[in-house]
């Protein structure tokens, strides 16, 4: 149950660490309203971490104790999950969750033997990884392998930047791995766009190969293409398809 509880608190929180308590009611940085769950806490070991942040190891830093559990008292240690609160000369997190030393002493040690600071959750993080792929290829309405053999502008021209700008790749498909799709051509959708909301939906060119994640056009989308990419995960490298085959939860 440790690992569940991990991966549950890993979706949420883009840092965790070991830490020591030393002050209630006390803070890091000068600007930060401070109440009876605001924390000065020992960064004794980092757990993960973005790149910037992975050496916060020996800081102290202000944590912003989560609502929902009883404040550690001072010099107890626990394993946090934080989210950014602010930075500056120094770093505030807001509490996430927290668990005991215990729980992560087996993915801190092996982390540490192999010399990678940070990645103590780089097993379950790709686990993790491989079980929303699965997930999203089951509730995807097709599944295929191929290459682009050519994209084109079609529908309506993009009259503001918020419209989708829709284009049409004509994908070769070698392999259906799920849905009614036949091997030869189709047709998928994409937005061109690059506003906020597309920005991140894939975007085939010529020639480009690998896995293919389709959802049925529906309405008038359906007169230009039968399918469409609608997700940033809609694309994977031929290699991800045994990963996304593994049964998830």
């Amino acid at each position: 149950m440790a690992d569940d509880d991990i991966k549950r608190m890993l979706a949420q929180a883009p840092f965790s660490f070991v830490g020591t308590v030393m002050h209630l009611g006390a803070a890091t940085m000068a600007d930060l309203s401070v109440d009876a769950r605001t924390a000065v806490v020992h960064v004794d070991h980092v757990l993960h971490a973005p790149d910037a942040f992975a050496r916060m190891e020996g800081q102290r830093i202000t944590v912003q104790l989560a609502s929902d559990a009883d404040p550690p008292a001072p010099g107890q240690a626990f394993a946090f999950f934080a989210e950014g609160l602010a930075f500056g000369d120094s770093i505030a997190v807001k509490e996430v969750g927290r668990l005991p030393v215990e729980s992560v002493e087996s993915h801190a040690t092996a982390a540490l033997q192999a010399g990678a600071p940070a990645s103590a959750f780089k097993g379950l993080v790709r686990e993790m990884h491989q079980e929303n792929l699965s997930r999203h290829m089951r509730e995807a309405d097709a599944v295929v392998v191929g290459r682009v053999v050519g994209v084109d502008k079609v529908g309506a021209p993009a009259y503001s930047e918020h419209d989708p700008d829709w284009w049409r790749a004509t994908i070769e498909v070698f392999h259906v791995e799920r849905g009614d799709v036949a091997v030869g051509q189709v047709g998928v959708l994409f937005a061109n766009s690059l506003d906020v909301r597309w920005h991140r939906v894939p975007k085939p060119k010529a020639a480009q190969g690998g896995v293919w994640i389709l959802h049925r056009t529906t309405g008038a989308l359906q007169d230009l293409a039968p399918f469409q990419l609608l997700h940033p995960e809609d694309y994977q490298p031929t290699q991800e398809l045994d990963v996304m085959r593994t049964p998830g939860p």
